[in-house]
């Protein structure tokens, strides 16, 4: 097929989208890549792939409207059943029941790749509809999407009577007014409940924990080696005993002794986090320029970690440490060792 760009330029700005973005796109997709980002190519006067890398260093809209035209938002409310009736009968049954032991009644949701904010809506819904009192309880709902769109769109919260097809007419009247013509707008006392944000996955997320993660139709732009990071900042942001949920042709190739377990539950594979220890090095640094130059490299390469404060060793050493895991330290030992970062002392705990 056709193309305006040679094979390597595809090539060479595929594994661009791919090494900043995770997006993954296979030569047999390289005429879909063309189709989508040429028209903001023309926009912002870009004339070779080349140029779009260069500027998007810079250019944060153009950035964001390569990223908007590459990523698809077709979506609807309760578009996957199956995991709805996951959450109502298996999962929030174990959280009520874990909050009246604890008297902790917090219940923290994140979407991750929420689109237009269709599936945040619908898992809240959901757990309106199956919460004994629910005014009573502390919730907390997060959408993330890499496309700011489709975060704009979700805070708007007004949808289609098309994207709501699927939504049984006493939900519709319960929980969305009427908006314009054959268009709905979520009630504003939902709004406090919910918050959207742009957020690239393969960077830093904020410290945050949550009783249940649902990312569906993301891990299909990624590559393995992104997926396994993706999936080991998702272990990281569970809470001990949270869950996880995909879609079933992205199954997660984890190990338990990883911190996850495989439950089968309404022909659904779900993951819980176990509330098994994992081990980690904690690396202590001769100064606070090795400790940030231990930063920068590790942001760089991807590998995951933990700062955290601690006891000066001495006055001339950081107040600070990384934490990392166990799997994982000793390609970050080479990595410091290759950059003659100075390592101070180190030590193995579980946590």
């Amino acid at each position: 097929m056709q193309t305006r760009f040679s094979t390597k330029e595809l090539e060479e700005f595929s594994a661009y989208l791919n090494q900043e973005y995770g997006l993954k796109y296979l030569p047999e997709k390289f005429q879909q890549l063309e189709n989508r980002i040429m028209p903001v190519m023309k926009e912002f006067d870009c004339r070779r792939l080349t140029d779009v890398i260069l500027r998007c260093k810079h250019d944060i809209q153009l950035r964001m409207q390569i990223l908007n035209a590459l990523t698809t938002n077709e979506t609807w409310f309760f578009r996957h059943p199956s995991h709805h009736k996951i959450l109502s009968k298996h999962i929030l049954p174990k959280l009520i029941a874990r909050a009246k032991a604890s008297g902790d009644n917090r219940i923290k949701i994140w979407s991750a790749g929420c689109s237009i904010g269709a599936e945040l809506y619908s898992i809240l819904i959901t757990v309106l509809e199956c919460l004994p009192d629910p005014e009573d309880w502390n919730l907390s709902f997060v959408g993330s999407d890499i496309s700011s769109d489709a975060i704009e769109r979700a805070r708007s919260g007004k949808y289609s009577r098309h994207e709501l097809r699927n939504t049984d007419i006493k939900i519709l009247d319960k929980y969305f007014d009427r908006y314009g013509n054959d268009c709905y707008k979520i009630k504003p006392e939902l709004y406090p409940l919910v918050e959207f944000e742009v957020l690239n996955l393969l960077e830093r997320w904020p410290a945050r924990k949550f009783d249940l993660i649902f990312c569906r139709n993301v891990m299909i732009y990624f590559d393995e080696s992104h997926k396994r990071r993706i999936t080991e900042k998702f272990l990281q942001a569970l809470n001990p005993d949270g869950y996880y949920l995909t879609s079933a042709n992205e199954s997660i190739h984890w190990e338990t002794e990883a911190g996850l377990k495989k439950l089968f539950i309404e022909n659904e594979f779900v993951y819980q986090k176990t509330s098994r220890k994992k081990t980690f090095r904690i690396y202590h640094f001769a100064t606070p320029s090795d400790l940030l130059r231990a930063l920068n490299l590790l942001n760089q390469s991807g590998l995951p970690y933990e700062l955290e404060k601690i006891k000066q060793i001495n006055s001339g050493a950081p107040k600070r440490a990384i934490f990392i895991a166990q799997s994982d330290s000793n390609r970050a030992e080479e990595l410091f060792s290759l950059s003659s970062i100075k390592i101070s002392c180190h030590e193995t705990f579980n946590k």
